[in-house]
């Protein structure tokens, strides 16, 4: 889950407001002329980064963007104080006529496409106190100009490509907003920087490439609200002086090196909103001090080395909206008490060591939207309340041992905004159910893995939006039915190491998903629903591929089908993969396939073709993988598929 998302910028312009409330800045009256110097230099600005929505006259504080201070007691000019041009579009290398406007308090430039290094004259705004130059493609070290910012009140200048240390800076007594995030800098943490403010209030250091220990801490204002170092390559324990910042409401730790535990002084953050320290090797238990952090709306740890049971204080986090702690070792039973969570709308749970039943408190969890327990050891029926989660879209069961499918499949259609089921490898050799409905919201549904008995259910056509359908590795036998080439939006069929017989059905071509790049692009893509949530899906009986997105695919490998490969598959333009080895398949290869432009895997070994590889399939240019082994093929092989 992308940290970045969470952080609201409505509060970063409260902070702003904030900064200037009490100043004594007073606007200029319209007529006001401006200064020379400054009048120059803004017009050097326009002409070199083609600002045209500017005029010619002498009266620059009417412009777009500029905003003047009033000097009538002392001069008849004004000076300009603000320069405000977000998201207009400017292009090229920031002037260094900038450097003119001396009384220059707030400059923003952010949303543009400005490259280039800073000019060294930056280093003149003295009396610079809000610098945004986020987003855009600025480059080169940054640090020395920075520095010289020392009235500085807010500076960020996120998602450039700015690179260096920042040894050189510190200061900065006003300091309330420094975000540096998503650039290239290197070394470790400055602590300088935060040191000397009083009034810090938010600290971005992520997506970069800081590395050594957070330090430094201890001389952070106790007013720091958000501490971001996502993704560097930061280690070490966690400081003390981390649980003592009594104001912090977002701690984002996620992909570094931090190892040891998480301590109990953790209780100490009783303002804390976001704590998001996945990816890191943090070991032991959890503690279980949720009581004191009422304010919690988001706790993301997945993917640490956490073990011991679920903290059952975290039920008393009835704000939290966000749980992820997959891919740990926790154990023991989910016996959360969800009833204390009203606004929990993701459970997160997957690759862990849990056990036992499902609780029936779940359900209570009416906002729940994504729940992924996949990867546990979790017994038993799905509970009857499960019908209460009217609002849940996203569920992955998969890798436990859930039976009664039946049940499962009629509890779970009443859950009417599903649209990705995945269950591989639960209800073992049950008969997979021929009398079922709903599911009318269905968009993913993945049954591996499962040695279900039985036929293709008809039931599955009413599935209207289904557009990924996985019944890989069961026993499903008899024929493909034809029916399945009416699924409008199916792109994504599975149907391999079953015992399927009889011939592969022509209507197989009619996939509209398949045929037409309209149909395709007028159905939902799969990772626009799954908010990010990885779709597990079964290749092979011990190997798994996450996927949020998936190739226009038909799988109908090791079956028992017989007949010849029907010529009206070239039809399915939109066809990446197509494997239909081991099966008993004969006659010769259709040279419609050589129709199928966006092929990329092409498998028809261990059949019974025969005849000559067709020359036209030197016009699959997006081949990359083609099988023919075992078959009774002769001919020559066409020179374009050696290159």
């Amino acid at each position: 889950m992308a940290v970045q998302g969470f952080i609201p910028m409505t509060y970063f312009k409260l902070i702003l407001f904030a900064c200037f409330a009490c100043s004594s800045l007073v606007l200029t009256t319209q007529d006001q002329l401006c200064d020379p110097n400054d009048l120059w230099a803004l017009k050097e600005f326009a002409r070199s980064l083609a600002v045209t929505s500017w005029s010619n006259d002498s009266i620059c504080c009417q412009w777009d963007g500029v905003v003047c201070d009033d000097h009538s007691k002392i001069s008849v000019t004004s000076r300009v104080i603000m320069l405000k041009l977000p998201k207009k579009g400017l292009k090229g290398m920031v002037p260094g006529s900038l450097t003119r406007l001396a009384y220059l308090k707030w400059l923003d430039l952010s949303f543009n496409h400005l490259e280039g290094i800073l000019p060294v004259e930056f280093s003149n705004l003295k009396q610079l106190e809000v610098l945004d130059l986020s987003h855009n493609s600025l480059s080169g070290p940054v640090a020395g100009v920075l520095s010289s910012f020392k009235m500085i009140r807010s500076l960020n200048v996120s998602s450039n490509s700015f690179t260096g240390d920042l040894s050189e800076l510190g200061d900065f007594p006003n300091l309330a907003v420094f975000n540096i995030s998503n650039n290239s800098f290197t070394g470790s943490l400055n602590s300088k920087i935060w040191s000397a403010s009083n009034g810090i209030l938010i600290l971005d250091f992520s997506i970069n490439h800081f590395g050594g220990k957070l330090e430094g801490l201890e001389n952070c204002s106790s007013s720091l609200k958000e501490l971001h170092l996502d993704y560097n390559s930061l280690a070490g324990v966690l400081p003390d002086a981390l649980y003592s910042l009594s104001s912090l409401q977002q701690l984002t730790l996620s992909e570094n090196h931090f190892y040891g535990l998480l301590k109990d002084n953790l209780s100490k953050l009783t303002s804390l909103k976001f704590l998001i320290i996945s990816g890191n090797q943090l070991s032991g238990r959890i503690p279980n001090v949720f009581g004191n952090l009422t304010n919690l709306e988001i706790l993301i740890a997945s993917s640490n080395s956490f073990s011991g049971q679920l903290p059952s204080s975290l039920a008393l986090c009835s704000k939290l909206h966000v749980l992820e702690l997959r891919n740990n070792s926790l154990t023991g039973q989910i016996d959360l008490n969800f009833t204390g969570l009203p606004s929990l709308s993701t459970l997160e749970l997957a690759s862990n060591r849990f056990a036992g039943p499902l609780p029936n408190s779940l359900s209570d969890c009416r906002e729940l939207k994504v729940l992924n327990l996949a990867r546990n050891n979790i017994t038993g029926q799905i509970p009857e309340s499960f019908t209460k989660l009217t609002s849940l879209f996203f569920l992955s069961l998969s890798n436990n041992s859930f039976v009664d499918l039946h049940r499962a499949l009629s509890l779970l259609q009443q859950c009417k905004n599903l649209t990705t089921v995945i269950l591989p490898m639960n209800f073992i050799g049950e008969k997979i159910p021929e009398n079922v409905s709903g599911f009318e919201s269905l968009m993913v549904l993945a049954l591996g893995n499962c040695g279900l008995k039985g036929h293709i259910p008809l039931w599955l056509l009413s599935c209207k939006k289904l557009q990924v359908l996985d019944l890989a590795w069961n026993n499903l036998n008899g024929s493909i039915p034809p029916w399945i080439g009416q699924m409008e939006n199916l792109f994504y069929l599975d149907f391999s190491n079953n015992s399927l017989t009889g011939e592969i059905p022509r209507n197989l071509a009619d996939l509209k998903s398949l045929v037409s790049t309209n149909c395709r692009s007028s159905s939902s893509s799969i990772h626009t629903f799954s908010v990010g949530v990885p779709v597990y899906v079964r290749r092979d009986q011990n190997v798994g591929v996450l996927a949020s997105s998936f190739p226009g695919s038909i799988y109908l490998s090791d079956n028992r089908l017989n007949g010849t490969i029907p010529p009206e598959i070239g039809r399915l333009k939109q066809l990446n993969v197509l494997d239909l080895s081991r099966n008993n398949i004969s006659g010769t290869i259709p040279s419609s396939i050589s129709e199928l432009v966006n092929l990329e895997v092409l498998d028809l070994s261990f059949n019974r073709l025969t005849g000559s590889i067709p020359s036209s399939f030197s016009d699959l240019a997006n081949l990359e993988k083609l099988y023919l082994s075992v078959n009774y093929l002769s001919g020559p092989i066409p020179t374009s598929l050696y290159s």
